[in-house]
């Protein structure tokens, strides 16, 4: 997977070998925006941020579950 905001231009998502793009732009971004929410924990404690780790989960309704869909 690669998560990538390009400023202005907006951002680009794509997954996969072969960098499959998924979402560019306005939409690009607001992924990247989510994802850096759900990995960047508020607390400074190895424990918490482990523990939290295995809560981390964002919708993304268009992202495809199976390589192959």
């Amino acid at each position: 997977m690669t998560c990538l905001d390009l400023g202005a231009a907006g951002g680009i998502f794509t997954r996969g070998w072969d960098r499959r793009v998924l979402a560019v732009g306005a939409q690009g971004a607001d992924i990247k925006r989510q994802i850096n929410a759900a990995i960047h924990p508020p607390v400074d404690d190895a424990g918490k941020i482990l523990a939290a780790a295995d809560n981390v989960y964002i919708d993304l309704p268009f992202f495809p579950r199976e390589e192959n869909e």
